[in-house]
């Protein structure tokens, strides 16, 4: 693999790190919390600077939510996006049956 193409897929990589985590409303800061790292290690993923481990990128999918595919695919797929949102959408109703079953105690 040439210089260029590694550095296209890791500025690729790396818009999608940033827009998993902007989008699942973590901060840097929170999401390298939860995944025992430090703010300045998420900042230089969402730069470019470094690559996360195989390891890693499967933990910031599984904390944003996001299929893996979304990150290690070359172009986005609409049923990455539609994933998001059916996710969200669960954890939404599973919060409003939780509050439905207390209010009603």
């Amino acid at each position: 693999m040439s210089k260029r193409v590694s550095a296209t897929i890791l500025n690729e990589l790396s818009k999608r790190i940033k827009k998993a985590r902007e989008e699942s409303n973590l901060s840097q800061k929170e999401l390298g919390q939860s995944l025992g790292l430090s703010d300045k290690t998420i900042s230089s993923y969402e730069k470019g600077r470094s690559l996360p481990s195989l390891n890693q990128l499967k933990k910031i999918a599984q904390k944003t939510d996001y299929p893996l595919s979304f990150f290690t695919e070359e172009k986005k797929s609409t049923n990455d996006v539609l994933e998001k949102k059916i996710k969200t959408i669960e954890k939404e109703l599973t919060e409003i049956k939780r509050l439905l079953k207390y209010k009603g105690k």
